[in-house]
């Protein structure tokens, strides 16, 4: 209790009239600027921005006691200030002087100017090299005799020129010395450069001493001078003066009293703080873990000022014996910061009493009217009276009370608030603490001992000898390098015999022999220590939850940033809870490996970069994800287009609810299209027609659209920063983590129960996640039950027939030229199988490099990673875009609308499978079509390649039965008949071929009645799908069920296929849609543009088989057309249509349940694939 909490200040940036006459508040603003300067302290953000100026917390900065003995001589700042102006003078002098200057000597003048310049450059970027904590505190410096480390060459000028008002305060000396220490630390060293061991310099109108070994002597010799009276201490706090009158009870703050009733405080307040009467460090844990627990119900919360008002809670728990709610917790930390507001300068509280009319509102919940300070102390000292222990005297109990009292608010209730924070601080910078980072019982104990070496509560101990003051700078006692190294600015743990002989922190050494209670040391060291410990142990563990796999952690929204030598060291920051983890991603089994520490800084592992300076670039930096300032400062880094792609991915989401009236019938009359958007392939294939609305809402949208791609569009720079590079492992992890965060969402409607859709993502789940998908197993997996299933064929490639009898052959793409930044795609991945029917990949045909690559080689890994982005580059762009998209779901749409009546059969049938298909189609032509488009700056090519990829799926496009695509398939029996998209595919197209041929029968009995529907020929045209047309047979009975069930098939069960690439995109080692010579993985920005693309995949759709939900009602009525259009249909029709869905239904589910048999431990794949599964599908195409 001895020992200020405080430090030299509480507040700085604060009303400066308490430093004699009215100084401009603009005076204040410009320190604040120097302190983010690069010579001065580090700003406090929050404060300067407004969002903690005005907080309860804060209070006005130092006012003198009016001491006599508070003078002293500041000559060596006098004479820094009196030179600053002579220099200016001298400048000017010079400068007319250079007019009459010759040529040479003008030349030899710039030179010279030069040279200085180029020194300074030197100076600076010397320091902004330093590493680790040597950056955060660089502007700290040793100039006293042990040090080997030199101030810098000068002390800024504007330190002296900012301070300069002081001079006009009522202690002058002490006033401007206190500001220049606190705008500019090194000051005080320069103060004792060269001051011989044992002799103060001059501070603050006295003496201060900065070596260790001074501090601790002295120290260790103020208990018997205090008792002798050889020294006295004064009503301060730390460096501050405080006001009597704001202490009625004795006159002064506890530190000051008298040696009689300093030792009965003292006695008792041991008594109340001793480790045998308080809980234990775990039980300490325990109190953390739960006050953890309740802030999770927030998500978030302000990390010091939550801490704060627990802390007080806990003081009166633990302490008083009171337990007082969260409500008085706050009302004592006003009463806490009006407090010390006017036992700092009381002037202003007399005011508010004696004028309480003339106050601002604004002032009034700040500063209280001097009698409502004392009033409200006697009431908390009453309260704590009344539960003190029995054996206190009663003559004593008021004084006792008060110490009590003064202890929650001037001490302990200051002091521990600030170390937790601090500590939470050097816990998640690993440029503080280097990873890796594992926090157990026997790391914990020296790390608080470090945190409060560098960021001490306590920074000087006062008192006065005959007549002077005395400083003793415990700061600069717990950096001097002759103890702690010439590190000693740096954060590095030290053994603890290192702590336990030199840690002046808690003035340790201040002790008395035991009965004397003369002792100045903390008497809540232990507890001290007990708490921060606490709050570390808990902060690094795992949080508990109820969720299964469920992995919960802490972690800041926005890095703690320092504040140098201040009030708080560090300002305050917000802390988030973690609940993402529970590995359904692929890559997050990599993540739950780690230390939740480990994961709350992972993010910084990637460079941090400015975003453009241009204009839309400017605005483009604010998308990304708000709730993580880190992960948005990241997304901001990617070029316009990407941040453009991502935003309009998040916003283009919608929830399932907002889908009601998606079995509504479309009743308007068949008819031309009035817009559309042509994909044109040039000359390798007709043109595509996609429709397009023709309301004046989406006229305003296609035009804004298009604005917004020419500001962003243009030349593609392929050349990215280094920031955006992924190379190692840790990266790797910091952006699977990226992802998570990026693509997280909050307040999430419950999607339907086996909808891939998530509540708190705008990425969908993936029906099985890969460990790590870079391993030679996750590649057997890819091409068995994955994405390679469509490429798989037969060996019959005479250079790789020696390695295996299987290929999942993507070379085709190695014939399209790329842009000079990336290498050509293609590979031919070979498999050989065993006689236990496991499959093993022995080799790589790797098209770029030209070489068979083996496992072990040193271009494996690049081989795999190029095998794996061929499949996925190849499978979007031809398959799930122009195959699935712009032609099967396109043709399916269109033509319907344009040739069939309201009620007709098929086009009532098809709407069900077409909701919001022209709207979708219409959104992915205009992000991925266009030249400069985001596919073409995803992909490698140049856009007429892309082009020629984009019509050779059109005019390869065939339409057959799905029985006979398998038939077709040239692979082994044995091998296609287990594969997924076959062992599933074929029951669920069977399935829908019965129901179709069912469907059709009820409405077409023979092919005369399909002849005689003029509509339907009109149909058959598919007048803006010309190479769907192109594939169709004649049109019969039979075709028009093939095309039917062929197309239904397609855009669900196939769609999820062809579309489903989650599993390979949220790692970056995953898949991308392009290959960097020497890269093994996607860099930030191509990962963030192919997670926005597949983000579109993750909007909830109505579900083939429904749920019931708003927006996923059952699609049967859509399919009544009793009574209704030119053939008033009877009534039994719909009948037997009701029948044959509900067989198609209770079909569906029996499909599942094998499906699920399947995919379950043991049944033979080597990993579940549940893209078949028919209660997962979406009836529509999504993007």
């Amino acid at each position: 209790f001895g020992s200020s909490p405080l430090g030299f200040a509480h507040d700085f940036h604060c009303d400066f009239p308490a430093f004699g006459p009215h100084l401009p508040n603009s005076f204040l603003s410009h320190i604040h600027n120097i302190m983010g300067s690069k010579h001065g302290c580090h700003r406090d953000e929050d404060s300067a921005s407004g969002s903690g100026s005005s907080s309860d917390e804060e209070v006005s900065a130092v006012a003198s006691s009016g001491s006599d003995s508070s003078s002293s001589s500041s000559s060596s700042s006098s004479s820094s200030s009196s030179s600053s102006s002579s220099n200016k003078h001298n400048n000017k002098n010079n400068n007319k002087s250079k007019k009459s200057k010759s040529p040479l000597a003008a030349t030899a003048a710039a030179n010279e100017k030069k040279n200085k310049e180029k020194k300074r450059e030197e100076v600076e970027a010397a320091l902004d090299e330093d590493i680790g904590t040597d950056k955060i505190c660089k502007d700290w410096f040793w100039g006293h005799a042990d040090s080997e480390k030199e101030p810098p060459p000068r002390v800024p000028i504007s330190t002296g020129l900012t301070t300069f008002p002081l001079r006009m305060a009522k202690e002058p000396d002490f006033h401007q010395q206190f500001a220049e220490y606190v705008l500019c630390p090194h000051w005080l060293d320069k103060q004792a450069q060269g001051t011989p061991q044992g002799q103060g310099c001059p501070f603050m109108g006295g003496k201060a001493f900065l070596r260790n070994a001074d501090v601790k002597k002295k120290l260790a010799e103020v208990p018997q001078q205090h008792a002798s009276g050889e020294i006295v201490r004064g009503n301060e706090l730390g460096y501050l003066l405080l006001q009597d009158e704001t202490f009625p009870l004795t006159g002064s703050l506890g530190l000051g009293n008298s040696v009689e009733n300093h030792r009965i405080q003292r006695r008792w307040l041991e008594h109340l703080l001793s480790p045998n009467r308080l809980i234990t460090r775990r039980q300490w844990v325990g109190e953390v873990q739960n006050f953890l627990l309740k802030m999770r119900h927030q998500r978030s919360f302000r990390f010091r000022k939550e801490v704060s008002l627990w802390w007080f809670q806990m003081l009166w728990k633990h302490i008083a014996g009171i337990d007082i709610t969260i409500d008085e917790a706050k009302d004592f930390e006003k009463f806490q910061s009006a407090w010390l507001q006017g036992a700092l300068k009381s002037k202003p509280n007399s005011f508010a009493e004696h004028h309480p009319h003339l106050m601002p509102k604004s002032a009034k919940k700040k500063i209280w009217p001097l009698h409502d300070i004392i009033a409200k102390q006697e009431s908390y000292r009453d309260r704590i009276k009344a539960k003190l222990p029995q054996e206190v005297p009663e003559k004593d109990r008021d004084l006792v009370a008060q110490g009590v009292l003064e202890m929650f608010v001037f001490a302990g209730g200051l002091s521990i608030p600030l170390t937790v924070h601090a500590a939470m601080a050097a816990l998640f910078r690993p440029d503080v603490l280097p990873s890796p980072v594992k926090v157990t019982e026997d790391f914990v104990e020296p790390f608080v001992y470090e945190v409060t070496r560098l960021w001490p509560a306590v920074q000087g101990f006062c008192y006065w000898k005959d007549g002077e003051r005395q400083v003793l700078s415990l700061n600069a006692a717990l950096r001097d390098p002759a103890v702690w190294g010439q590190d000693a600015n740096r954060f590095t743990i030290k053994p603890m015999s290192l702590y336990r002989e030199h840690h002046v922190g808690f003035a340790n050494q201040a002790v008395s022999p035991p009965g004397q209670f003369d002792s100045k040391a903390c008497p809540g060291f232990q507890l001290s220590l007990d708490v921060v410990q606490a709050f570390v142990l808990a902060l690094a563990a795992w949080q508990p939850t109820n969720v299964p796999r469920a992995m919960v952690y802490w972690s800041p929204l926005k890095w703690p940033k320092p504040m140098g030598v201040h009030k708080k060291w560090w300002n305050d920051c917000t802390l988030e809870v973690q609940d993402w983890l529970d590995g359904d991603q692929t890559g997050e089994d990599l993540l739950r490996q780690k230390e939740p520490v480990e994961l709350a800084r992972l993010l910084r592992t990637i460079g941090m970069g400015d975003p453009e300076d241009n204009c839309i670039g400017s605005y483009m930096a604010k998308l990304g994800p708000s709730r993580d300032k880190t992960a948005g400062a990241l997304v901001s880094q990617c070029d316009g287009a990407t941040r453009l792609f991502y935003e309009l991915s998040r916003k283009r989401f919608k929830e399932l609810s907002s889908r009601a009236g998606s079995t509504d019938p479309n009743e308007k009359e068949p008819g031309p299209f009035g817009r559309h958007f042509d994909l044109v392939f040039g000359e390798h294939s007709e043109t595509m027609r996609l429709p397009i609305g023709d309301t004046l809402k989406k006229k305003v949208r296609d035009n804004i659209a298009g604005i917004l791609s020419k500001l962003v569009g243009g030349h593609i720079k392929d050349d990215l920063p280094e920031a955006l590079y992924v190379r190692t492992p840790q990266q790797r992890c910091a952006t699977i983590m990226l992802g998570q965060q990026a693509f997280f969402r909050t307040g999430g409607q419950t999607p339907p129960p086996h909808s891939n859709s998530r509540p708190d993502s705008y990425l969908p789940k993936p029906t099985c996640a890969f460990t790590d998908i870079t391993t030679d197993a996750a590649q057997v997996a890819v091409a068995r039950c994955g994405m390679g299933q469509m490429y798989l064929r037969t060996n019959d490639l005479d250079h790789l027939k020696q390695f295996g009898d299987i290929v999942c052959d993507i070379s085709g793409l190695h014939q399209h030229e790329v842009r000079p930044s990336f290498e050509r795609l293609g590979a031919t991945a070979v498999f050989k199988r065993h006689f236990t029917g496991s499959w093993e990949l022995t080799a790589i045909d790797w098209k770029h490099g030209n070489r068979v690559v083996r496992p072990g080689e040193d271009a494996w890994e690049h081989a795999k990673w190029a095998w794996r982005c061929s499949l996925i580059t190849h499978m979007t762009a031809v398959h799930h875009l122009v195959q699935t998209h712009w032609l099967i779901a396109n043709a399916l749409a269109s033509s319907p609308l344009m040739t069939l009546p309201p009620f007709h059969p098929v086009r009532r049938l098809l709407q069900v499978f077409t909701y919001n298909t022209p709207s979708i189609n219409h959104n992915s032509a205009l992000s991925l079509f266009p030249e400069s488009g985001m596919l073409h700056r995803m992909s490698p090519f140049p856009y007429k390649e892309l082009q020629k990829i984009f019509a050779s799926g059109a005019e390869n496009y065939v339409l057959r039965p799905f029985p006979e695509e398998y038939k077709a398939h040239n692979l082994p029996e044995d091998v296609k008949s287990r594969l997924p998209i076959y062992q599933d595919g074929l029951e669920v197209y069977e399935a829908f071929q019965d129901f179709m041929a069912a469907y059709v029968g009820v409405y077409y009995p023979d092919d005369a009645s399909v002849e005689a529907d003029e509509a339907l020929q009109e149909y058959w045209k598919f007048e803006l799908v010309p190479q769907y047309a192109k594939a169709l047979p004649k049109l019969t009975r039979s075709s028009l069920i093939l095309q039917l069930s062929r197309g239904a098939f397609d855009v669900t069960a196939l769609h999820e296929l062809v579309g489903y690439v989650v599993a390979y995109t949220t790692d970056p080692a995953g898949a991308g849609l392009q290959v960097r010579p020497g890269m093994n993985m996607a860099d930030l920005q191509q990962f963030i543009a192919v997670n926005s693309l597949v983000a579109g995949t993750g909007t909830p759709m109505p579900m083939l088989v429904p749920s019931g939900q708003p927006g996923d009602e059952d699609w049967l009525h859509q399919l009544d057309m009793t009574g209704k259009g030119t053939e008033q249909y009877p009534p039994e029709k719909f009948e037997e249509v009701s029948k044959h869905y509900r067989n198609l239904m209770d079909r569906f589910r029996q499909i599942s349940n094998s499906i699920r048999k399947r995919n379950a431990p043991g049944a033979g794949r080597e990993i579940p694939c549940g893209v078949m599964d028919p209660l997962t599908l979406e009836r529509s195409v999504s993007l």
